[in-house]
């Protein structure tokens, strides 16, 4: 198991940073066996980011969105259905398009 860097933060948490979540799942079972109760352990899980896409042709709704991001990008390898694409909302401009 490698630990990448250990930070103090500001609370008095203490975060450890690995090299993948098998070795962060490892260490947190590690610490939860011999510390029991004492200390809380807990995986950081990555946030959903969000992407704004700008002059989108009208032709394409946020219906159909998924479809067409997925025919233009086949390289991506997302599957109709499976991905990972949550279509908001459409705005319009200033002037009105």
């Amino acid at each position: 198991m490698e630990i990448g860097s250990l930070k103090t933060l500001r609370d008095g948490r203490v975060q450890i940073e690995t090299g993948s979540v098998q070795e962060a799942e490892t260490l947190t079972n590690n610490i939860k066996d011999k510390l029991r109760n004492k200390m809380e352990t807990n995986i950081k899980r990555p946030r959903k980011p969000r992407l704004k896409i700008h002059n989108i042709p009208e032709d394409i709704s946020t219906d159909n969105i998924e479809n067409t991001l997925i025919a233009q990008n086949p390289d991506l390898g997302i599957e109709k259905g499976k991905s990972f694409l949550n279509t908001l909302m459409r705005h319009k401009n200033r002037l009105g398009t």
